[in-house]
């Protein structure tokens, strides 16, 4: 059979951590035939894109781009399509543009957005993958997530994480502990210069499922807006868990 054993490896052991609720280095190296330290640089590997994240007792366990991935709750496709009246309301509402996003590791990827009519307006955003640290939608999600998860996509010490310092990561935990108090994030500007953006997030009983978001040219947004946008955002994220739970 031609194939590469290192790829082989991984898939067995994405299989392996999405089977079980958690794994260790040593079970990973009997699992898979391999030495410790194979296992050790596979786990890090997957820690490193948010297949797995690593618990306080050094066991590993599936991360949010491998439940993002495996989860039978619904799949991305029907998401868009269940939140699409939701997202038509939504734009109409604000008369502005309107997104739904999930998370993939440290990113969202855009998967449903409706244009506004204005001449003036931002465009789709379909298929786009962005750092969710500098989406509101994402920064909504993440405001979300297990302080576990947080600790292994944005550690607060030691080395970088992506984009982010230790030192960014932990002003970043601030940004995410006021976001999930007041329940919406706000982007000025950070992911486009002249596009101000407004996010909520979409949950159920098992947590996060997604966000929606309205992006509107910073021109023409004001603060005296907000307050009805975050009502417009949390009545469409209402609309969609009413949707899904049928």
């Amino acid at each position: 059979m031609n194939y590469l054993e290192s790829v082989d490896n991984s898939l067995r052991l994405l299989m392996l951590v999405a089977a079980k609720a958690r794994v260790g280095v040593s079970e990973v190296a009997a699992e898979l035939g391999v030495a410790p330290s194979t296992a050790y640089r596979l786990l890090s590997t997957l820690r490193y894109r948010g297949f797995v994240v690593q618990g306080h007792d050094r066991t590993y366990r599936a991360g949010p781009a491998l439940e993002e991935m495996v989860s039978n709750r619904i799949t991305r496709a029907n998401l868009a399509d269940l939140a699409a009246p939701a997202l038509h309301t939504l734009r109409d509402v604000t008369e502005e543009s309107s997104h739904l996003m999930v998370l993939v590791g440290r990113q969202v990827r855009f998967i449903a957005s409706v244009e506004s009519f204005q001449s003036l307006r931002i465009g789709s955003r379909v298929g786009a993958m962005l750092p969710a640290h500098r989406t509101a939608g994402g920064r909504a999600i993440l405001a979300a997530l297990p302080t576990e998860t947080l600790d292994q996509l944005y550690p607060t010490s030691g080395t970088t994480s992506g984009e982010l310092t230790a030192s960014a990561s932990a002003t970043l935990r601030r940004d995410l502990a006021r976001i999930r108090k007041q329940g919406y994030a706000v982007n000025n500007g950070e992911t486009e210069r002249g596009v101000t953006a407004v996010g909520s997030l979409v949950a159920d009983v098992d947590g996060p499922l997604a966000a929606l978001s309205v992006s509107i040219p910073t021109i023409r947004y004001s603060s005296a807006n907000l307050s009805g946008l975050v009502v417009a955002l949390r009545a469409a994220s209402d609309q969609i868990v009413a949707t899904l739970r049928g």
